[in-house]
């Protein structure tokens, strides 16, 4: 394994550390439900990319690949229809809950550029899987972070969107049925 590869891998290594260190915290210090749910969600999925990227650096042993059941966004959505009514209660939106997520999504991005340079650059195929895996799992956070953001700063605009796009759907899915 030459050095340059050995270096992109320890440096994915170390941003997924800090990302875990850096959602740890986020979530300590949101007061927000939501907030706090998904980036204690994060943290999983960055000891998980901290994981696979170990794999990678092993010489000796042969790169595995994670067995998550749920994606980033599924395991969100999941938490937040167990949160459901704590959801509705919860606190009014802090300034500094806002700011975390973007604060978040600069992070993210930077994951995203590292990762896709690292697909780009590597010649091994089994590397340039998992930078791209990596780059998908950050672009997920992203726009969960994004659309976290548009719920924090436009809370009744977000639900009415959403609340539209829901009865959309279920309207494909009724004309689906009986066409």
């Amino acid at each position: 394994m030459s050095e340059d590869i050995i270096d992109i891998k320890s440096i994915a290594l170390q941003m997924e550390m800090d990302g875990i260190r850096f959602y740890t915290d986020l979530a300590s210090k949101t007061l927000h439900p939501m907030g706090k749910a998904m980036f204690r969600s994060f943290v999983e999925d960055e000891k998980a990319h901290a994981k696979r990227l170990r794999a990678l650096l092993s010489v000796h042993m042969e790169a595995t690949h994670t067995n998550e059941k749920e994606s980033p966004k599924e395991r969100l959505i999941t938490i937040f229809q167990e949160m459901g009514e704590e959801l509705k209660k919860s606190v009014g939106i802090n300034t500094n809950d806002i700011d975390a997520v973007r604060l978040a999504l600069e992070l993210e991005e930077k994951g995203i550029a590292f990762y896709e340079q690292a697909a780009r650059e590597t010649r091994d195929p089994r590397d340039r899987e998992a930078y791209r895996f990596l780059a998908d799992e950050e672009k997920a956070h992203f726009c969960i972070l994004k659309n976290t953001l548009e719920f924090l700063e436009k809370t009744e605009l977000w639900e009415a969107e959403n609340e539209g796009r829901i009865y959309d759907m279920w309207m494909n899915m009724v004309n689906k049925k009986f066409s």
